[in-house]
């Protein structure tokens, strides 16, 4: 049983009923678990909390199964109850997390269920853009994470392959002559900025647009194969980029993928009463709750007869109800924090007009906005960073840093740890201004930081001349002491990773800048226990080792879950 849920439960058996937490104090030094139980109490026996958490210790005091984890117990502040878990727990604990490997961190909150990630989502005709990047990296994070969380994972790249943009592709194609198979994407790119330039210059031309569009619903050969041609030189560039962001999809539908069911979605809502007729013929859903409108109305069908992104979107959610590949019991849409009123429409829609949603949790992560130095990034003015530039550079600065010490896959490994870890460390939620200096960041809380310290753990591994790590066990007769910075590495690694913590709370939380946190927290940790400890000639020599082999292997762990590689060399 993991030590937080021995403490727990020892208190649940003797004053069941009760909600209260246990966590780890703000304050190392004030022990390694808190709980607020006797405060809990005191509000409902109207008694002092400190007296009362006092009889609380004499109590559990008597559990044998905790006394064997805990060190000591004490009351402190207005009532809390401090634990002090015991050196040789420690120790156990970090052979444990040795004997699991790359499996160190793992948590089984998730055991059971099923679980699809919606992320990416990149625009079909349109460049990769840094724009597109914190959804890919964010969203293979979390799959990561609910994966080592014990849950069956599958994700969904959901591609913007619909809409009035192709409308102005196809138009201006038609009007050109354009070859559509032997352009780039950024060919196709600069003719959609183009084309809304002249929008600008000419009115009309939105209707020919439109037109061209409802063609390409309508099934329109010309337009169906100017549309096929751009979806092929897109995917095909796509590929390229999500291989060296090392991301995988097991499916990739795009919004063309639902056109045959929108009918019947509307059909439905219509004659369910969820959705009305609206202005000029269009269908819309009013959100209302005794009389008064809690969000505004949602288009399902525009008046011209096409289709919205809120009908694509609920005819997403019936194909993932039905097929049995996609089911499950979490989605999760990672997707720009802009998208939010859009996302809470379709999933209250989707409660209304189908039981069998209600029994499902849908999850809308929103990122915040990442912008430049100059403004908002819009491929339409064309005022983009372009993400192939971005990676490339990476590469080459993270080599330049490095003297030119180390091979290329090496800087390029290093460089797109910078990248990605510069975009996992922030709150999901943040806004940025995006900036090259701080993105290719090799210092401080940063990928490559992380990537050294990984690399200092080999070296004192090699220089002691370990190569098996789980030959490495430590114990020894008699009484166990760690020093005061062995104690506060073990208690880092063996309570906050080895116990599931990290991973758990980072997928509970939707997070994982959590995990970005608690490794740059055991990385300091660690340099201070090396930097002021002898590790190898030394009576402690075995412990320190343990300690060094099972911080790098949380460290691998860990940054394997953000999606980033660990080096040999730096």
């Amino acid at each position: 049983m993991k030590i937080k849920e021995t403490i727990q439960k020892a208190i649940k058996e003797i004053f069941e009923g009760h909600n209260f937490s246990v966590d780890h104090p703000g304050d190392e030094k004030m022990g390694d678990y808190a709980t607020n139980i006797a405060m809990v109490m005191a509000k409902t026996l109207g008694k002092n909390p400190r007296e009362l958490a006092n009889e609380v210790v004499e109590k559990i005091n008597k559990n044998e199964r905790l006394m064997e984890v805990v060190e000591k117990i004490e009351v402190a502040g207005p009532g809390f109850i401090n634990f002090w878990i015991k050196d040789e727990v420690l120790i156990e604990g970090l052979n444990e997390m040795l004997q699991k490997d790359g499996h160190c961190a793992d948590s089984e909150f998730m055991s059971g269920k099923r679980v699809l990630v919606d992320y990416s989502s990149p625009n079909i005709a349109k460049r990769f853009s840094v724009g597109h990047l914190r959804s890919t990296i964010i969203g293979q994070a979390l799959m990561n994470l609910y994966r080592h969380c014990g849950a069956e994972v599958t994700n969904d790249n959901h591609l913007g392959d619909w809409g009035t943009q192709f409308g102005m592709i196809i138009a201006a194609v038609e009007d050109y002559s354009l070859d559509v198979s032997s352009m780039l994407v950024s060919d196709l790119e600069t003719l959609y900025v183009d084309f809304n330039k002249k929008i600008e210059e000419d009115p009309e031309l939105k209707d020919k647009a439109r037109e061209a569009f409802a063609r390409l619903e309508k099934g329109d050969e010309s337009a169906r194969k100017i549309w096929k041609q751009c979806i092929d030189v897109s995917m095909k560039e796509f590929e390229v980029i999500y291989k060296k962001l090392g991301v995988k999809f097991d499916h990739q539908y795009g919004e063309s993928s639902y056109e045959h069911m929108m009918p019947e979605i509307i059909k439905d809502a219509v004659e369910s009463g969820v959705a009305e007729p609206g202005e000029g013929g269009a269908i819309i859903v009013k959100f209302e709750k005794d009389g008064k409108e809690y969000m505004p109305p949602a288009m399902i069908q525009k008046s011209n007869g096409t289709t919205t992104y809120i009908t694509r979107d609920l005819a997403t959610i019936r194909k993932r109800l039905d097929d049995s590949e996609l089911k499950s019991d979490l989605y999760i849409y990672e997707v720009g924090a802009e998208q939010t009123l859009h996302f809470r429409q379709v999933f209250d829609i989707v409660k209304k007009l189908w039981n069998e949603a209600g029994d499902v949790q849908y999850k809308h992560v929103a990122h915040g906005m990442m912008t430049l130095p100059e403004g908002k990034m819009s491929t339409r003015k064309g005022r983009t960073v372009k993400l192939e530039e971005l990676l490339d550079r990476a590469g080459e600065e993270a080599r330049a840093i490095a003297k030119e010490r180390v091979s290329e896959e090496i800087s390029e490994k290093i460089g797109l740890g910078a990248v990605k870890y510069n975009e996992l460390r922030r709150s999901p939620e943040s806004d940025y201004v995006f900036r090259w200096e701080e993105a290719l960041s090799m210092e401080g809380n940063s990928g490559p930081y992380l990537q050294y310290v990984y690399v200092r753990t080999k070296g004192v591994l090699e220089k002691a001349g370990i190569d098996g790590v789980r030959s490495l066990h430590y114990g020894r007769d008699g009484e166990v002491m760690l020093n005061e910075d062995e104690k506060k590495l073990a208690r880092w690694l063996v309570l906050r990773i080895g116990e599931g913590e990290m991973v758990e709370s980072a997928a509970k939380n939707y997070a994982p800048h959590l995990v970005c946190q608690t490794l740059f927290e055991l990385a300091q940790k660690f340099n201070g226990f090396y930097d002021r400890n002898r590790v190898i000639g030394v009576p402690e020599e075995n412990m320190r080792l343990l300690l060094v082999v099972v911080t790098g292997l949380a460290i691998k762990s860990g940054l394997e879950l953000l999606g980033i590689e660990t080096v040999d060399k730096m």
